[in-house]
């Protein structure tokens, strides 16, 4: 299963590719927040962790606009503040502040290659088509392993990217 930093890492060389229209906060916040459902789960010590939030109905529904809103006002609020991580974290940002059709298309993007990713990885994901069908037709170990193989290597991709980008001149 891709551990949640994965997620993020696994595509952020699209940020690398188009700093103009990719945002970097709306890319991690989107990718990544989806997982506070099974932490919520885990620490109530419940065996069922991926749950609703963990399908594409809910994925692609109400959580792009939870993050974009959340996204969307933490730019406004924090532009500078932002601009100085960003630029501490090598990032070399181009802006801080994306206009909302950019934040909300990276907000379905993240709940949708999340709820991929994990599909493939997790056999207890029952929501996934829901409210189509029960249960995860999705899984299958090879394919997990493949999911592995590609999410590690998109992270070296993504990692090789930050790295060029941080010699960079500019």
């Amino acid at each position: 299963m891709p551990y949640t930093p994965f997620h993020v890492l696994s595509f952020m060389f699209l940020y690398f590719k188009d700093k103009r229209h990719i945002d970097s906060l709306a890319l991690a916040v989107s990718t990544t927040f989806i997982d506070l459902e099974p932490l919520y789960y885990i620490l109530l010590g419940e065996p069922l962790d991926h749950r609703v939030w963990h399908g594409f109905t809910l994925a692609l529904a109400i959580y792009p606009i939870l993050v974009t809103i959340g996204v969307y006002i933490l730019e406004r609020l924090f532009n500078n503040k932002l601009l100085a991580f960003y630029k501490w974290a090598k990032l070399k940002p181009v802006k801080a502040r994306y206009p909302l059709r950019n934040i909300y298309l990276l907000s379905l993007f993240g709940g949708f290659s999340h709820v991929v990713l994990d599909m493939f990885t997790h056999r207890e994901m029952l929501w996934v088509l829901y409210p189509f069908m029960n249960g995860n037709p999705f899984y299958a170990w090879q394919a997990s392993i493949m999911v592995e193989i590609v999410v590690i290597v998109l992270s070296i991709y993504s990692l090789n990217c930050w790295l060029k980008n941080r010699e960079e001149k500019g």
